[in-house]
């Protein structure tokens, strides 16, 4: 049985998580490692920004016990047996340790990809699913794909963890069918797969998105480039995270 890590922060919606992992519990019967990091550098999200100053210290830790109280009420309201694990210390070293124990990682977008985000998503050597705004029933799949190595690896490993799908639909943004090999991979291998095409010469990127949030589970590649240059750039990896709604499948 596959168990999944799910990372707490004090400024997400642990609500918001906790329903999308019932979600995949209930669908496919993951288990779940629930985990709190009090970081030793403390940073205070305000609107896109990040502050850091001593003065606040001692007002965040008492915001963090609040937050870490109310996780561990919402887990037993959803009738969530397994206790929130508390660490502090670095990010890094203790996501890697806790991923030793698990299938997966599950995160929330923080609203803003600030730096902390983007550096989990980098350590990270496991499967991430991240999610936004809206609980998903993990129904309807979509692969946004530009027919690139690392959309290549995520639906191969997407595949193995979720067994189950037997029909996707492929969406591409600027490359033609027959520049698609993920879509006659997953054809030969006898998947029913649906490809719609856009184009930015017949449509706008927000018709794009709209049609991807009408899936309830999106697999796209990883990031590869920094959190700025991907933003100067105006890559469709930032873009898809800041823009969808449903949770996002990142192997």
């Amino acid at each position: 049985m596959e168990k999944v890590l799910v990372l707490f922060k004090y400024y997400n919606d642990a609500k918001l998580a906790i329903k999308n992992y019932k979600a995949l519990k209930e669908k496919f019967g993951f288990k779940i490692l629930p985990l709190y990091i009090k970081d030793l550098k403390i940073t205070i999200p305000i609107g896109n920004t990040f502050l850091n100053s001593g003065v606040v210290i001692d007002t965040v830790r008492e915001y963090e016990d609040d937050y870490i109280e109310k996780v561990r009420q919402l887990l037993e309201n959803e009738k969530i047996e397994e206790e929130l694990s508390v660490e502090m210390g670095l990010n890094k070293d203790i996501i890697e340790d806790y991923l030793k124990k698990t299938d997966l990682l599950l995160i929330e977008e923080t609203g803003h990809l600030d730096d902390e985000f983007l550096e989990i998503l980098k350590i990270t050597y496991k499967p991430v699913i991240i999610v936004n705004r809206e609980v998903s029933t993990f129904k309807k799949v979509a692969i946004v794909s530009d027919n690139g190595i690392k959309i290549n690896k995520s639906t191969t490993i997407f595949l193995k963890l979720f067994p189950d799908y037997k029909d996707v639909t492929i969406i591409s943004w600027n490359y033609n069918e027959e520049e698609n090999e993920l879509y006659t991979f997953l054809k030969e291998k006898g998947m029913d797969i649906k490809i719609e095409l856009f184009n930015s010469k017949f449509n706008t990127k927000n018709e794009f998105f709209e049609r991807v949030n009408q899936f309830d589970f999106i697999v796209m590649g990883n990031l590869s480039k920094s959190f700025f240059f991907e933003k100067i750039t105006k890559r469709m990896g930032v873009d898809l995270i800041e823009k969808l709604e449903k949770p996002i499948f990142i192997g």
